[in-house]
């Protein structure tokens, strides 16, 4: 466990070395209150995102539901490796970089606008802004795979391979629950 004591700077530092894949989740810092606090940053920051695009409707229901579907999926894989004692730190770091990404995509989601509908109308700056916003998620998946890897022992495909299917989960989740039918 890191029991080091970190300063914003230097926990932001941390982040940043995270997303490059520079550090991992052994390196983050073993701390409940930390992940408590990252979690409702991570929360404010998608309610903050659904204000912005004006048509999310049940943004803090989405909002929990990835967050308690990405943290319970994280224990489970951490269990079922015997890892458990990983959790917190696993965890903290999966909070921390979505936290960086979201405030990433906060001023994109902002530049883009109301998305129209049919998509076939999208104007230039909306097309262009949608592949910055792929790139982004590209990275994440990425970032997420490097600190499943690490926590897990495992090779980079099988954290990718992780990273992908939470998403891909959590993204039908969401569609199932809250998007209407058709």
């Amino acid at each position: 466990m890191n029991r080091r004591r970190y300063s914003f700077a230097d926990f932001a530092i941390l982040v940043r070395d995270l997303c490059q894949l520079r550090q991992s989740p052994q390196d983050v810092p073993y701390s409940t209150a930390l992940l408590a606090l990252l979690i409702v940053a991570g929360i404010a920051i998608d309610l903050a995102s659904g204000l912005v695009v004006e048509n999310a409707s049940n943004i803090l229901a989405r909002s929990l539901l990835s967050t308690v579907l990405v943290l319970s999926l994280c224990w489970i894989a951490l269990a079922v490796r015997g890892l458990t004692n990983r959790y917190v730190q696993t965890a903290t770091a999966l909070a921390a970089c979505g936290v960086a990404f979201s405030l990433l995509v906060l001023p994109v989601v902002w530049m883009m606008g109301t998305l129209p509908v049919p998509p076939e109308t999208l104007k230039p700056h909306q097309v262009l802004l949608g592949w910055v916003m792929l790139g982004i998620l590209l990275w994440s998946l990425a970032v997420n795979a490097h600190i499943l890897r690490h926590a897990l022992d495992g090779p980079f495909a099988f954290g990718l391979a992780l990273a992908t299917a939470w998403a891909v989960a959590d993204w039908a989740l969401g569609r199932a629950l809250f998007d209407a039918p058709g």
